[in-house]
């Protein structure tokens, strides 16, 4: 598999890179290809160290990081996301996954914020899919811990919730999910459902700040 990590210099997008690149060929994108490339060096190095040998990680800048992947993952800050989809293309025939999660810290704690868009609420999904205006679009990976995904010493046992309109979509997104070790893809409904599936992490991170934990997750039992 070729996934493309559009924003892979982030800390989710560096967790998924590293544990991609166990059995897919990543590419790092970003708007600067020459920190792409550096940043691609970076994880070829940690990724070496911890398995001994190297994977396929290549950077490159994001409109030919997008012409490259059979997947494409948009994992960007919510802030800049509606600039970040502005031009940009791609081809109905990729499998886009959106782990973005629109969301405020306050000094009450983390709280979800919905975009809106002609009066209309709008989950980080479902602007990616009007944008692109591709069905192939996925919401997923929001409450599996960055921190843990980049530590590859750290074993993952966690379910994650995934939404899509076409049930074919979900199972081409599953497919790679799975091929993470510890992490088992649900099916949660249609792309809709993404507008409760992203207010999770900010759930998780009141959890964790109020009750003291570490990266908690989720487990379907």
């Amino acid at each position: 598999m070729k996934v493309s990590i559009l924003g892979g210099t982030g800390d989710l997008g560096k967790g998924l890179a590293l544990r991609l690149a166990e059995s897919s060929d990543v590419i790092i994108g970003s708007r600067d290809p020459e920190k792409a490339k550096s940043i691609a060096d970076q994880y070829i190095s940690e990724f070496r160290a911890s398995r001994g040998r190297n994977p396929n990680i290549v950077g490159m800048q994001n409109s030919e990081a997008v012409s490259r992947g059979e997947y494409i993952i948009i994992s960007i800050p919510f802030e800049v996301l509606p600039q970040f989809l502005d031009g940009l293309v791609v081809d109905a025939s990729r499998t886009v996954i959106v782990p973005v999660v629109p969301m405020k810290k306050t000094k009450e704690g983390f709280s979800y914020v919905p975009y809106q868009v002609n009066g209309q609420q709008l989950s980080a999904a479902e602007l990616v899919r009007s944008r692109i205006g591709s069905q192939s679009v996925v919401s997923g990976f929001h409450t599996v811990p960055a921190m843990r995904l980049a530590d590859l010493t750290q074993g993952l046992d966690y379910d994650v919730m995934v939404a899509a309109d076409e049930k074919a979509t979900y199972e081409k997104a599953a497919e790679l999910i799975r091929s993470i070790s510890g992490l088992k893809p649900i099916y949660a409904g249609k792309l809709y459902t993404s507008r409760y599936l992203e207010p999770l992490t900010p759930l998780l991170l009141n959890v964790a700040i109020n009750n003291k934990l570490h990266a908690p997750s989720l487990k379907i039992v």
